[in-house]
């Protein structure tokens, strides 16, 4: 279900780096590049989280608790979606500016473009077509959509934007510097100054240049580096000459969760969350949600990472993506950037079309489309966007690491059985998720694993209304750890 990997045959396209090494600590003062490296570089901000966890693999790296979740998602059967292709939404969500990047030298997510089909049937040409992404769907006269249609309104306008060279920078004579903690700057003697003093390089003896190539795979390699490491350049080449460890690249988080402690937003859209917790252990052993939190939780998957940046206040605990978003900042103010439009592009990113949520508590705007076309998450063919991917009503089981599946007391028990929690340590609690819960939420899957216990147990004490321990509840424990003793294999 993970990106497959390259081989450098496979490349098809190479940009040549010169970088500035300090020999004597072995890392990148700079690099120096034109407009083609930077476009790639940028274009980091527009790919969707979940689209980076699947480009990283799951063997090698995690980024918090998305790792997790991601699997989650790869594991669930059909039944618990609205309609099949909302797994391959989640698992491979759509770029809202993949049309411009396709248009880059080296892009690191390349998708198929999507098609379109629709009804040939004369009777809903005139009354207005229809168009659905998935070839054979039914339409509304029960005939199935397969004449494949053109609409490329959208595709002439990115290429109109990428005109004269460049895709987000402009194309001119000037050259960029890009640091060892990715700050993109236009090339200047005063900044080449500036980064010596800084990191205390006296003598030009002490400096070597050198020239590499970067194809497909290099990229990739300093796009894993760019989120995880506070000297990506540096670890990506370490890395591509086979010098750094395998085990340098496992996530490592610069900061913990800072939490809104008083979060408790009024509004009607909240939606609960029943929490089951270890009175002792003061931690979140896991949780009961309805398919709306699951729908919240799985849409953060198809969040661009320039939004994500943008929703932390750019402390988003991703290596040196924060650098990087600042840097798109600076340059469209410095004119570098092609247009208001495409910073707009990279620093407020939208979520691809149909890839919304019903309740979308963190505000991230979804692109639109010039055609009518009808949202793949629905098995009636509607055309209005933000229906969520999950199947209602339902409850499924949220462990810490916000792994989610179908809930099923016998594994609630067995879990607790594993844990051993006593029956008279569990409390059950309900709580709300608003928009600062929801950003709360956000902020601690990209850099923990206990999420359910950094987000709540940082709002005690809970309201009195909001705790509820009955002996329901531990009589049912009780009845189904006798389930699980009499069920459970012998070896155990």
């Amino acid at each position: 279900m993970y990106g497959g990997h390259h081989t450098p045959g496979d490349r098809k396209q190479v940009i040549s780096l010169k970088v500035l090494v300090d020999k004597a600590r072995d890392r990148v003062i700079f690099a120096e590049c034109d407009c083609e490296f930077v476009d790639t570089l940028l274009s980091f901000l527009t790919l969707p989280i979940g689209s980076a966890v699947r480009l990283l693999g799951p063997d090698s790296t995690s980024i918090g608790s998305l790792t997790a979740m991601y699997k989650s998602v790869a594991s669930l059967e059909s039944r618990s979606l609205r309609t099949d292709y909302c797994k391959e939404m989640l698992l491979n969500p759509r770029n809202a500016t993949e049309i411009h990047c396709s248009k880059l030298k080296i892009n690191v997510y390349p998708l198929e473009p999507v098609n379109l089909y629709s009804c040939d049937r004369q009777w809903c040409i005139d009354s207005g077509r229809r168009f659905s992404t998935v070839k054979g769907r039914p339409c509304r006269c029960k005939y199935p959509m397969s004449d494949r249609v053109y609409v490329d309104q959208a595709e002439k306008g990115a290429k109109d934007d990428c005109e004269g060279g460049g895709v987000f920078v402009k194309d001119g004579a000037f050259r960029f510097m890009i640091t060892d903690d990715l700050q993109v700057m236009a090339g200047s003697t005063a900044a080449c100054l500036y980064l010596f003093r800084k990191l205390g390089i006296d003598d030009g003896i002490e400096v070597e240049e050198r020239t590499l190539e970067f194809g497909e795979q290099e990229v990739l390699c300093l796009l894993k580096f760019a989120l995880l490491s506070k000297s990506p350049l540096t670890e990506a080449i370490r890395y591509i000459q086979g010098s750094s460890k395998k085990e340098s690249t496992k996530f490592q988080p610069k900061r913990t969760p800072q939490l809104d402690k008083s979060a408790r937003t009024a509004n009607t859209d909240n939606m609960n969350l029943k929490l089951f917790v270890s009175k002792s252990k003061k931690n979140v052993l896991f949780a009961e949600a309805g398919a709306d939190v699951v729908d919240f939780l799985f849409s953060i998957l198809t969040y661009p990472l320039g939004s994500i940046i943008k929703l932390l206040g750019k402390n988003s605990g991703f290596g040196c993506m924060d650098n990087l978003y600042k840097s798109v900042e600076h340059l469209g103010t410095g004119g570098y950037l092609k247009s208001e439009e495409c910073t707009k592009m990279l620093v407020c990113p939208k979520l691809a079309p149909f890839h919304s949520v019903d309740n979308q508590l963190l505000q991230i705007e979804e692109s639109c489309l010039s055609a009518v076309v009808m949202d793949p998450k629905s098995p009636t063919g509607e055309v209005d966007a933000g229906k969520g991917y999950m199947k209602g009503p339902g409850t499924f089981m949220l462990l810490n690491d916000l792994s989610v599946a179908p809930f099923s007391p016998v594994t609630s028990v067995a879990l607790l059985y594993q844990m051993n929690i006593p029956i008279n340590d569990v409390v059950e609690r309900v709580v709300a998720i608003g928009p600062d819960e929801a950003l709360n939420i956000l902020n601690a899957s990209l850099i923990s694993k206990t999420v359910l216990s950094d987000v709540f147990n940082q709002r005690e004490p809970y309201p009195e209304c909001w705790i509820r321990v009955t002996t329901l509840v531990c009589t049912n424990y009780q009845v189904l750890r006798f389930i699980y003793n009499w069920i459970k294999p012998e070896s155990e």
